[in-house]
């Protein structure tokens, strides 16, 4: 078997398979089966976000303190200090229970880090302190 190279440029080849004025490939996916899964996927999103995502919103305080220690992590300069300023529960069931679960959401959903202090910027800080107060007692 041997194989033959051509000496013909790829721009002179033609394909028989290109029309005239279309740049593109014919989609192998048929157009309505792909808007059908589009709207399919809307409806499931939608359906998820007016039930809440499932009832779950996961460990808040986990992940409201994991987000502030990694905010910590990259300061060179005071990072022990930044980490021992983190508001922490005294044990996991104070941690887990219901009312520290929604102060810590509004931790999670509004945190934002200033790289400059290892801490929340302001305007993040101004939305936690907002959202936790706009928590019903």
């Amino acid at each position: 078997m041997s194989l033959r190279i051509s000496r013909a440029s790829l721009a002179s080849i033609t394909t028989s398979a290109r029309k005239p004025g279309r740049d593109c490939e014919r989609s192998a996916t048929p157009r309505s089966t792909t808007l059908a899964r589009l709207g399919l996927g809307i409806a499931l999103a939608a359906t998820l976000a007016a039930c809440g995502g499932g009832g779950k919103r996961g460990d808040t305080y986990v992940a409201a303190t994991s987000a502030q220690e990694a905010c910590c992590e990259h300061l060179t300069a005071g990072r022990d200090q930044c980490l021992a300023e983190i508001v922490r529960a005294p044990d996991e069931a104070v941690a887990r229970s219901e009312a520290n679960q929604d102060t810590y959401a509004c931790v999670q959903e509004h945190f934002v880090c200033d790289p400059a202090t290892g801490k929340a910027s302001r305007e993040s800080a101004q939305a936690q302190l907002d959202c936790i107060q706009d928590l019903p007692q």
